[in-house]
């Protein structure tokens, strides 16, 4: 530049004013301001200082440089987590920084990491904020509370259902909600017989330290055992599981049953074994497993001529309303009255004994078949000859009977004699008795012939003949006795009459 001449004043003044302006300073430019986020610790009790570092990306002219700052809630809320505050942060001059102090307050509740953010707005000058937004994470410090949840005991009941409730504690209040899975789980009750399964996700609100689960248990009135059932804890967020399994016990209410056993009656066949079986009963099922001892004793019936003595121990499992004994009755082919003999209990577990005796009686079925509808048409015939046959007729007669049952029939041909009447009686002949009364009487003669009857209607042909020999003219009786020596029917007899 030229030195300032004395031209002239008004040159002299322009000249003055460029000098000046080459002599001072170059104008400030604008800055950019930016906010640090801060991780404080809670602490338990009090209040700590998280400080916000404010930057300015160059240092700070004459007379500093301002913002205004303010407080935000987030997971953090003021007043509990920290103590809100608003102002103007001032970056002085020739320095680049400056700190805004935020109280935080401590507490010894368990409830996680928690922030809230300090909003930067209306930087002083030509200054502009790049980053308006700093995040405070106030660092939990505080133990997870642990969870336990407890036993309980309920009288089941006759009839509809009774809570069984649960209370799950948690050992101290926590800043946030608890959550825990529960479920139940069969023990020696069993669901949904006994009890009504549950299962669901347990809320214990901020501040708060227990809640309860409710299991509704089933009444009845079957005698059982004490049963137990769970309620399990799994899958806690907010808290540790100290104690997961809770017990739940059904306390039985109901009596005994009685006990009481039926007669037996069976045909005892004419041969092997035939099972006689006695019943035993209970008033009601029962939840428990019952025994009894049970035995035969002697009456008319002799062991092991009629029947095989027995002794041991019946089972009726939980749940069953009766069980059964059984006694092996002999067969046998002998005619004799009905028989019994008794079959005892005693020792009965778990059931109380209200009928203790039983009869078994072994029915005759040894009876000797009946014989009816005996009968002979023609009544009179003539009897064949040795060549079974003449030119007359009729010869021979239709024998018709019927049976009860198969049995062999036994024939036997009688002819009518003169007698005497002595007494009811119809007797020989003889001097003695040549005053008394004529009488007809019938003589078995000699030889008889079986005939091989079926059960219903037989019908076979009678010759007149006997022992290949034919009967003479005369008046007779056919008499037909069914069955065995030892089982045989009353004897029949029908009248008939051969001619020349």
């Amino acid at each position: 530049m030229e030195p300032c001449g004395a031209v002239s004043r008004l040159f002299i003044v322009a000249c003055a004013l460029v000098a000046l302006a080459a002599a001072a300073p170059a104008a400030a430019s604008a800055a950019s301001i930016t906010i640090d986020d801060v991780t404080p610790l809670e602490g338990n009790s009090g209040t700590t200082t998280a400080n916000f570092v404010v930057h300015l990306s160059a240092n700070a002219p004459a007379g500093g440089v301002t913002v205004n700052y303010t407080t935000q809630n987030g997971s953090a809320t003021a007043p509990a987590d920290y103590t809100a505050a608003s102002g103007t942060a001032t970056i002085a001059e020739g320095t680049s920084t400056a700190v805004i102090p935020i109280q935080i307050v401590g507490d010894t509740l368990s409830e996680g990491n928690e922030t809230f953010t300090v909003k930067l707005s209306n930087a002083s000058g030509s200054n502009t904020i790049t980053d308006d937004t700093a995040t405070g994470t106030i660092i939990d410090d505080d133990p997870l509370p642990s969870l336990r949840v407890n036993d309980v005991s309920v009288t089941e009941g006759n009839t509809g259902t009774r809570n069984a409730t649960f209370t799950v504690t948690q050992s101290a209040p926590a800043g946030r909600d608890v959550t825990v899975h529960y479920g139940t789980s069969d023990g020696s009750a069993k669901a949904p017989a006994d009890y009504m399964p549950v299962s669901g996700t347990l809320t214990i609100p901020a501040g708060s330290t227990s809640r309860t689960v409710t299991v509704p248990v089933r009444g009845d009135t079957i005698d059982e055992n004490t049963e137990t059932f769970n309620l399990n804890l799994s899958s806690a967020s907010g808290a540790s599981i100290a104690d997961s399994r809770g017990v739940g016990t059904i306390r039985d209410d109901d009596g005994a049953p009685r006990m009481t056993v039926d007669d037996g009656r069976v045909r005892e066949g004419d041969r092997g074994l035939t099972r006689m079986l006695f019943v035993v009963r209970l008033s009601q099922v029962s939840g428990k497993t019952i025994t009894v001892r049970y035995a035969t004793e002697r009456r008319s019936a002799i062991s092991g001529s009629d029947y095989q003595g027995t002794s041991g121990t019946l089972t009726i499992p939980a749940g069953a309303a009766t069980g059964v004994v059984a006694v092996n009755v002999i067969g046998d082919t002998r005619p004799e009255a009905d028989e019994n003999f008794n079959l005892r209990l005693s020792g009965a577990h778990n059931t109380s004994l209200r009928d203790s005796l039983a009869v078994g009686t072994i029915i005759n079925d040894d009876f000797p078949p009946r014989l009816s509808s005996f009968r002979v048409s023609p009544s009179v015939f003539r009897a064949a000859g040795r060549g079974g046959s003449v030119a007359a007729r009729p010869i021979g007669t239709t024998v018709r009977f019927r049976l009860s049952r198969a049995a062999p029939v036994v024939f036997h041909v009688q002819r009518a004699q003169l007698g005497r009447r002595v007494g009811r009686a119809c007797v020989a002949p003889r001097r003695s008795n040549r005053r008394r009364p004529a009488c007809v009487r019938y003589v078995t003669l000699r030889g008889s012939f079986t005939v091989a009857g079926r059960a219903g209607a037989n019908v076979f042909r009678f010759t007149g003949r006997l022992r290949n020999r034919k009967l003479a003219p005369a008046r007779y009786r056919l008499v037909a006795e069914a069955g065995t020596a030892g089982l045989r029917s009353p004897a029949r007899a029908v009248r008939f009459r051969i001619v020349p």
